[in-house]
């Protein structure tokens, strides 16, 4: 969908800008049409009265609302939901009971399964080739894949927090078993991404991007395996790496 708005020409997500553009090399300037991401305040209505305010990119808002009320325990599983519909920038729910915020909490995650490091590195460039960050510049994407390397869906947003808001809300949504998953995303891995996954039960969590000690620590105490800077064939595993089939293989060599 294309349209005009305020002299952008606009589309779903981002919007096409005559700009300025400097080169230092020459000491030039031209006049050229640029790709702008848009942002909006999203509005969670639950039963009636307002809950949140988030401010995120179009598209996906009951995937957002769906894994925002899950993070924040308002709801436990998608059936708590009794109905859902978008009205503008509003998501506005129906609970079939009363909500019970932050109740719901984590627990270790003790899970077996082992998955490859070439799962993970073939994820990532999956990840990399999101359409709206590739437009924009502007956006982070979400993957979550199976642990055998079945991509279940790639979702994008501005915010890294809503990105992964929003894997769980379609998670949940279509009843994937994320205890069997892997979720590689674009942002720094930090302490409430790493909680809101925890959450979720999801036992791996990479990113090409880093880490803090405290998330490190999270993930840590959590039971999950938490990866950074998954690049260009190599990765840093912060925490419980027996889950890369390939640890028990050269571990005799560390």
């Amino acid at each position: 969908d294309v349209g005009l708005m305020g002299g952008f020409v606009m589309s779903v997500g981002f919007s096409e800008k005559n700009i300025f553009k400097y080169y230092a090399k020459d000491r030039s300037w031209s006049f050229d049409p640029d790709i702008v991401a848009h942002e909006k305040d999203v509005v969670i209505n639950v039963n009636g009265r307002p809950f949140a305010t988030l401010r995120a990119s179009e598209g996906d808002m009951k995937e957002l609302a769906v894994g925002h009320m899950f993070s924040r325990g308002l709801i436990t599983r998608y059936g708590d939901v009794a109905s859902m519909d978008v009205y503008g920038n509003a998501v506005n729910v129906i609970l079939k009971a009363a909500p019970r915020p932050d109740t719901l909490k984590a627990s270790y995650m003790a899970s077996s399964w082992k998955t490859s490091a070439d799962t993970i590195f073939e994820g990532v460039k999956h990840l990399q080739e999101a359409f709206l960050y590739r437009k924009t510049g502007a956006f982070h994407a979400g993957l979550l894949l199976r642990r055998d390397g079945l991509r279940h869906f790639l979702i994008e947003d501005i915010g890294r927090h809503n990105v992964v808001e929003k894997v769980i809300g379609r998670a949940l949504m279509q009843d994937v078993d994320m205890g069997e998953c892997i979720l590689l995303i674009s942002g720094r891995l930090m302490c409430e991404l790493v909680s809101k996954v925890t959450l979720a039960g999801i036992p791996i969590l990479g990113s090409v991007s880093a880490t803090t000690c405290e998330a490190a620590a999270l993930a840590e105490g959590c039971g999950m395996t938490l990866i950074g800077f998954i690049r260009e064939g190599r990765m840093n595993v912060y925490t419980h790496p027996a889950r890369i089939a390939e640890f028990d293989e050269t571990r005799g060599n560390l």
